[in-house]
């Protein structure tokens, strides 16, 4: 008989899900995948789509994986990763910033409101291009003289700083708008060479070279595929959370813009990027308009489903499937949606049918679903069904780290002793409170604890709530206790005459009672 522990329900984070690439890995991940709701996957095969917009922990890396996967069935595919949160490091991001500050000044741009990041991103991708036709891991391009001289043009630059490696390499190191370069047969570019081989070029100038020099290649057959992910902001500090917005952006309009070269020139290349919803927020208030882009190319991930009872939401599919996956290489036969939940699930859980119960504690999320049922299948390993008293269990823990991820949200805005006022006004209070008492309850908490007295002398109440909301930390319910408003489930803002409602899954951390 299978054991909860012979369930692979994957990783909470789904990189994690594919780290050793093994064939049995690769299988199960696509195996299992389950593509989210009212969204065409097609169209990122054929490149008519290329950017990922979702909640965190919807499942937008997922898909990024999935998409390369599919696409390297083709043994003329390629693809490559980089991760802005893990490769783009707090020193990268700083150089940067240099970069884009030194050839804006260069520049002597009037209109200078902050670091503008797209020459610096068009030649790091440019790079990256060169980097991985090197390795001869894909061959987008007839290799001539053309394709020669672009490679020798990118890969110019003089390595000032030898101990560089990976990604560190592909941003540029200028020094006054100037970057140095090293003498080359294949560059075919006259300069004031030094007894180095060395010059001292225009940066801006150099891009716009390795721009006309990219349109000049000819295309060849191999696809390559290049992946950002984890485009994510540092919450640290102010400025540097404004940077990486800034970076965010000039990003997301770059990948449209060569998007739109490689497909004017027919070059089999395409590159995609996974944005997380509030980061978009973020970077909309930036300039620059990037709606529009994302509107054309891009898909949101939404897996609530608005008129669909529980037992039809698709996010409990991510259960379903992988239960049946597991059965199927354990050499049992599927089952159809109701069998799994009874032979799986107690019959009632808090008096709610389990599929209502996993919805009501998560955020519509795979990550909830994912991180509720490894909680369980960590500690009852050789149960058979998840046991009510397993799920019981884990509910304290489950809270406590949900809480701390969606508190991570709020930390552009508030600081650490912020979110320990907030967590003092809910903790141990009704789940359900208006906005009359909620207030007088704030009032009461900040005369006891300092934390709250400093957040509501600087932050109203009203805008925290709407913060809040935002997250998904609390939403709106009805006077007849029926229906709920939530970030997460599509509605947008508070409403402040409706009663508040704390989440359901954040109740056993903050000792919520009624």
């Amino acid at each position: 008989m299978l054991k909860l522990k012979d369930i692979s329900f994957g990783s909470i984070d789904a990189k994690n899900e594919v780290l050793s690439n093994t064939p049995e890995e690769i299988s199960r991940f696509l195996a299992s995948f389950v593509i989210p709701p009212a969204l065409t996957i097609e169209k990122f095969f054929s490149r008519q789509k290329y950017y990922v917009v979702g909640l965190k922990g919807t499942g937008k890396t997922a898909l990024l994986r999935y998409i390369s996967l599919k696409l390297e069935n083709d043994e003329e595919s390629s693809s490559s990763f980089i991760l802005f949160k893990s490769d783009v490091d707090e020193d990268l991001r700083r150089d940067f910033a240099r970069a884009a500050r030194v050839q804006l000044v260069d520049e002597n741009s009037d209109a200078y409101d902050g670091d503008d990041y797209e020459t610096v991103w068009r030649w790091f991708i440019y790079r990256k291009i060169a980097a991985l036709l090197q390795d001869g891991r894909t061959k987008p391009f007839q290799d001539n003289a053309n394709l020669s001289s672009f490679i020798a043009l990118v890969s110019s630059e003089a390595l000032t700083k030898p101990e560089r490696t990976g990604v560190m390499r592909l941003v540029p190191n200028i020094r006054k708008g100037t970057i140095e370069i090293s003498q080359s047969p294949k560059l075919g570019l006259e300069f004031d060479w030094d007894e180095k081989g060395r010059a001292k070029v225009n940066f801006n100038d150099l891009v716009r070279k390795a721009d006309h020099a990219f349109q000049e290649l000819d295309p060849a057959t191999d696809r390559l595929n290049i992946f950002f992910d984890e485009l994510e902001l540092n919450y640290a500090s102010s400025k540097q959370y404004q940077r990486d917005a800034r970076l965010v952006r000039d990003l997301v309009v770059s990948v449209e813009r060569l998007n739109a070269v490689f497909k004017k020139n027919s070059y089999p290349i395409c590159l995609y990027a996974a944005i997380r919803s509030e980061v978009l927020s973020a970077v909309d208030a930036l300039g620059k308009e990037i709606n529009k882009p994302i509107t054309d190319f891009g898909t949101v991930i939404l897996w609530n489903r608005p008129g669909l009872d529980a037992a039809q939401q698709p996010l409990l599919d991510v259960v379903e499937q992988r239960i049946n996956n597991a059965r199927s290489e354990a050499g049992l036969e599927k089952l159809a949606s109701p069998e799994v939940w009874s032979q799986y699930f107690p019959g009632k859980i808090d008096d709610k049918k389990p599929q209502v119960y996993i919805l009501h504690n998560s955020w519509y999320r795979p990550r909830d679903v994912v991180r509720l049922l490894i909680s369980v299948q960590d500690q009852y390993p050789d149960e058979e069904r998840f046991i009510l008293q397993g799920l019981e269990a884990v509910r304290k823990a489950y809270s406590t780290a949900s809480w701390i991820e969606l508190t991570e949200e709020l930390k552009a805005k508030y600081k650490p002793t912020d979110v320990d006022g907030i967590k003092y006004i809910f903790y141990g209070y009704k789940q359900i409170s208006t906005l009359a008492e909620l207030s007088t309850r704030a009032d009461k908490v900040a005369s006891e604890h300092d934390e709250t007295k400093n957040l509501l002398d600087r932050i109203k109440i009203r805008e925290v709530l709407k913060d809040l909301f935002r997250v998904g930390i609390i939403g709106n319910i009805d006077h007849r206790r029926e229906k709920m408003r939530f970030s997460f489930r599509g509605d947008d803002e508070i409403l402040f005459e409706h009663e508040i409602f704390i989440h359901n899954a954040l109740r056993a951390h903050l000792s919520i009672f009624g």
